[in-house]
């Protein structure tokens, strides 16, 4: 399903946070924020939940969200010291050039280093058979949300919303084909498909996936997480017009 991000995202509203929460972009200074903040939240999140989370795994997802000026984060001014990032939306853009010098990486490194990489690295695989984005343009730009996390004590003011709605800003103003995301959580899975339109490309149920740790062992290491039953990736194609 082909959809604009005008229509998809019409009647968001203004935004009403109060002046001392400031939207802006990702710098390089916000790598330890972020990290800590993505350990903390994506520890609510079922892989986390069931699997953990360690904290190289929030400095990677840091660095990852750098590359591109495409993620933004959201601080609060009216608190002392340097901690004072209170949400973050993690993008980063994909080229067919990029994805496949990631995969040449992956196979060089002989497979991802945990349960979590491996089971992202395969719905990434599954997404690029399904999806058209490159067919119709081998030059395509794909804007994939890696991640988002909000503090606790800022749920419920509507932040999580306002970055989600700057992120579709910026891949409309970089002219992206599409966008995409996986989805692990009941809540993320229903609004991607039920309130902003993203077409399902694939799932995966968590039991059944298997993959080799880096002992040689073949293992089932999502095999009891059956809340959501399916990991699942959406893709949104981006019109413009001409």
């Amino acid at each position: 399903m082909e959809s604009s991000i005008s229509s998809a995202f019409a009647g968001s509203g203004k935004a009403t946070r109060p002046d001392h929460l400031v939207l802006r972009l990702m710098t390089a200074d916000d790598k330890d924020g972020v990290a800590a903040l993505f350990t903390e939240t994506f520890e609510r999140e079922p892989l986390g939940e069931y699997h953990g989370v360690g904290v190289s795994e929030g400095q990677a997802i840091a660095q990852a969200s750098i590359e591109d000026p495409v993620s933004f984060v959201v601080e609060d001014t009216a608190l002392e010291g340097p901690h004072r990032l209170i949400a973050f939306r993690t993008s980063c853009i994909y080229t067919a050039a990029k994805l496949d010098m990631n995969q040449k990486k992956i196979q060089e490194e002989g497979g991802a280093s945990d349960a979590v990489q491996a089971i992202l690295n395969r719905m990434q695989d599954l997404w690029l058979k399904k999806t058209a984005v490159f067919e119709s343009n081998p030059e395509a730009r794909i804007m994939k949300f890696i991640a988002l996390g909000v503090d606790l004590r800022y749920e419920g003011m509507g932040l999580a919303k306002e970055l989600l709605n700057a992120a579709m800003d910026k891949a409309k103003e970089m002219r992206c084909d599409a966008v995409i995301v996986v989805a692990s959580a009941f809540a993320t899975q229903h609004l991607f498909r039920n309130r902003l339109g993203f077409q399902e490309m694939a799932r995966l149920r968590y039991a059944d996936f298997t993959w080799t740790n880096k002992n040689g062992i073949k293992e089932r290491p999502f095999e009891k997480l059956v809340e959501p039953e399916f990991l699942l990736s959406f893709e949104m194609k981006l019109t413009y017009d001409r």
